[in-house]
């Protein structure tokens, strides 16, 4: 329960408001006071303890309340609020709607209205977002329709070019979802893809190719060779002309093989010394004969060196192996070109050897190369094997050629139009459109929530009937509940319509009830802060409120109620305090609301405190104004707060004066001759208390400097008019507020 408003600033008239030693709230707590003495704004109070969000109207305003227990809720803490339900015009408003779409149907239930906005509200978000979705959506499609573009033009270009005319942008997609993952692995040359097309194109026949055989000759073992044969030497006693002139020294060595046992001169005839024979046979001994021979030997060998090894022309290929087999050709002639330059050296330095027979000579010529050819040999016919196994399945090795083309071009088109891009923006595209949906599809699952929500909260229109037939049996008119959790208020049978002001405060009291036990609600468990429940309805409805305030509250763990109704205000008075002084009791106090013009700031402040003794005491307030009245007149320093209030206290006690007296005539203005006999003084009275008693009366009036003497002389001709024309009735109440007649 909630036990005392401690402090409440800048709240309203509660500009600051201390507790002070105000009795604390009971279980049942009853606050009376005139208009704007600041019980709706209590009320308000007590809806922001029930709703924390609602603070943020109340920009400024500080409060402490504390409950039982000693705990509090501030302004700035309203963690855990109990349950608090309060009925005020700020309720009326909320939850008494009429429909634009159907002036007759009326919907009641403030979280039903706010339902119903929030369905609004998705309604226009929801809009945005199939703005936003087809935009998308549009961007998406650009996106995919360019790329479709390209891949059926590439598709149709690639077609053409490799006669399949069945390939189609499905078969050139379902290719780049071959190739994508490594697209540089199958792009081929220039040569290889013209190849692989002129395979592709080929009706040829190829036949088969013999295997290739390295040189005969290998310029490493050659090297060898003759390495063995520059080291060797033949001792002679040689003929130094003959040494100097080798063309010479061979042309005698043959002539001697003619002179063998002969000393005549075969060429000229003459006789030839024995001596010369003699040297000259020495000059030619058989081991120099022999070394001169293997010399010469060696140089033949060089000179007929067999190199050259024979290749197949290109054209014996199929296309496909050609520029591999160009690629082998090219190094293996480059290869011979190097063994000729490298067998012309060793023949060199052979041919240097028959110059220097006695003198040992180094072979240097490198030779590193000479096994490269074993190699190539062995590529060249590895590709033979190649093109012998093709040309026995040249059908296979097309559709091969065809497969390398298809994904060539794939791994083309996807790296040129930079495919892995678009298709991230296409992506991307989608995924704002899948979230576009996603909201789409939120928004349709909150409004089919909301939906089901409002068929659960929706207050059975029976139980809501049965109130409004207590509160209004003479006006026929009854709830019916319709689709979408609405009601429909019927008069007679048929929708209702212009509903004055008392029945909507009937009908909304009536939903107001109702909503205490919704969805399983416990009165036991909750505040309710009941505010002029009575607004706008007339006096034969006072009773019904009361009667529903009594036994259908009764539970509540804690009421207030607030009225400015005197009579409403006496019959709780009457139920709830112990008579004959109609103190509080132990579940039950009463409240005064009272506002007042501070004079240092000429600020109007609100403030709550105890009840006064005068208006506990008796049913009726007639005693408690007559008592105000009269401090007035007879006051000797008047304050502005008396004269602001006496207008109004002056109409309320000649109201009920003048209708007890005079019943029969139902203005009470008319009835004043009752205590003045000058239509003047009537005339005057009259028109303080119509217009002064209204706002814009007192704000007029305040502005005067003898507004407040004026005041109290008008009240005090009022208070001895009533004491010279009826005696009696002045004694009594003097006697009443306990003051000399």
């Amino acid at each position: 329960m909630i036990c005392r408003i401690n402090r409440l600033t800048n709240f309203g008239n509660y500009r600051q408001f201390q507790w002070g030693g105000t009795t604390p709230f009971a279980k049942r707590n009853l606050i009376y006071g005139w208009n704007y003495s600041g019980k709706t704004t209590l009320s308000r109070l007590f809806q922001i303890l029930a709703e924390p969000n609602q603070i943020a109207q109340w920009q400024g305003s500080q409060f402490e309340v504390e409950l039982q227990g000693g705990a509090t809720m501030t302004h700035a803490n309203l963690a855990n609020p109990p349950r608090i339900k309060v009925f005020n015009r700020d309720f009326i408003q909320r939850n008494f709607l009429q429909e634009h779409q159907a002036p007759s149907v009326f919907i009641v239930g403030g979280n039903t209205i706010h339902l119903r906005n929030r369905i609004g509200r998705l309604n226009e978000h929801e809009t945005k977002i199939v703005g936003i979705k087809e935009r998308l959506s549009e961007n998406h499609r650009r996106l995919q329709n360019e790329l479709d573009s390209l891949g059926t033009n590439h598709a149709r270009s690639f077609g053409t070019l490799t006669g399949d005319r069945t390939y189609n942008r499905t078969k050139l997609v379902a290719e780049i979802d071959r190739v994508k993952a490594t697209p540089d692995a199958f792009i081929l040359t220039e040569k290889d893809l013209q190849a692989k097309v002129a395979l592709v194109h080929s009706t040829e026949q190829w036949a088969n190719i013999n295997t290739v055989n390295a040189p005969a000759e290998n310029p490493d073992a050659l090297r060898l060779t003759l390495q063995a044969v520059m080291q060797k030497t033949a001792s002679n006693e040689a003929i130094t002309k003959l040494k100097e002139n080798r063309d010479l020294e061979s042309w005698i060595r043959t002539g001697l093989s003619h002179h063998v046992g002969s000393s005549q001169c075969e060429f000229c005839g003459s006789e030839i010394p024995e001596e010369r024979l003699t040297a000259l046979q020495k000059h030619f001994s058989e081991a120099y004969e022999d070394l001169t021979a293997e010399v010469a030997s060696q140089v033949a060998t060089l000179e007929e060196a067999e190199l050259v090894i024979k290749l197949p022309d290109e054209r014996d290929f199929v296309p496909d192996l050609r520029a591999q087999f160009v690629a082998l050709k090219t190094r293996i002639e480059e290869w011979a070109t190097w063994a000729r330059a490298a067998v012309g050296e060793l023949t060199q330095l052979a041919k240097l050897k028959q110059l220097s027979l006695e003198t040992p000579l180094a072979c240097v010529v490198a030779t590193g190369r000479a096994s490269e050819i074993e190699q190539l040999v062995l590529d060249i016919n590895a590709l033979v094997t190649d093109h012998n196994q093709k040309r026995t399945q040249i059908d296979v090795e097309k559709r091969a050629a065809k497969g390398a083309v298809d994904k060539h071009h794939a791994a083309s088109f996807y790296k040129d139009n930079n495919v892995l891009g678009r298709e991230s923006a296409i992506e991307a595209a989608m995924d704002q459109v899948n979230a576009a949906q996603d909201s789409l599809n939120r928004i349709a699952g909150k409004k089919a929530a909301i939906e089901a929500k409002i068929q659960q909260q929706s207050i059975a229109a029976q139980k809501i009937n049965e109130t409004v037939q207590f509160l209004l049996p003479d006006n026929n008119i009854s709830v019916a509940e319709i689709p979408g959790g609405s009601f429909e208020f019927r008069r007679d049978g048929a929708p209702a319509s212009n509903l004055s002001e008392g029945e909507k405060t009937a009908i909304t009291f009536a939903y107001f009830l109702a909503t205490l036990e919704n969805n399983g609600a416990s009165l036991n468990q909750t505040i309710v802060f009941i505010d002029d429940p009575i607004s706008s309805l007339d006096s034969n409805h006072i009773y019904a409120i009361y009667a529903l305030i009594t036994k259908k509250l009764e539970p509540c763990l804690q009421i207030f109620v607030s009225t400015h109704n005197s009579e409403l205000y006496t019959l709780l008075k009457d139920d709830w305090f112990l008579k004959p002084n109609y103190t509080n009791r132990g579940d039950a106090c009463s409240y005064y609301t009272r506002r007042y013009r501070d004079e240092p700031t000429h600020l109007w402040h609100s403030t709550l405190e105890d009840t006064p003794k005068l208006l506990r005491k008796y049913k009726s307030e007639y005693q408690f104004v007559f008592d105000q009245l009269h401090q007035f007149s007879s006051s000797q320093a008047p304050t502005l707060h008396e004269a602001y209030t006496s207008p109004n206290l002056l109409r309320k006690f000649l109201e009920a004066y003048l209708g007890f007296k005079k019943p029969c005539v139902p203005e009470w203005y008319k009835k004043l001759d009752l205590l003045f006999d000058a239509d003047v003084d009537q005339t005057e009275i009259q028109k303080f208390s119509n217009d002064a008693s209204h706002l814009q009366g007192w704000s007029r009036a305040l502005q005067q400097p003898n507004f407040i003497s004026n005041a109290q002389n008008t009240v005090k001709k009022v208070i001895e008019a009533l004491k010279a024309k009826d005696l009696p009735h002045y004694t009594s109440m003097c006697t009443v507020i306990g003051v000399a007649p």
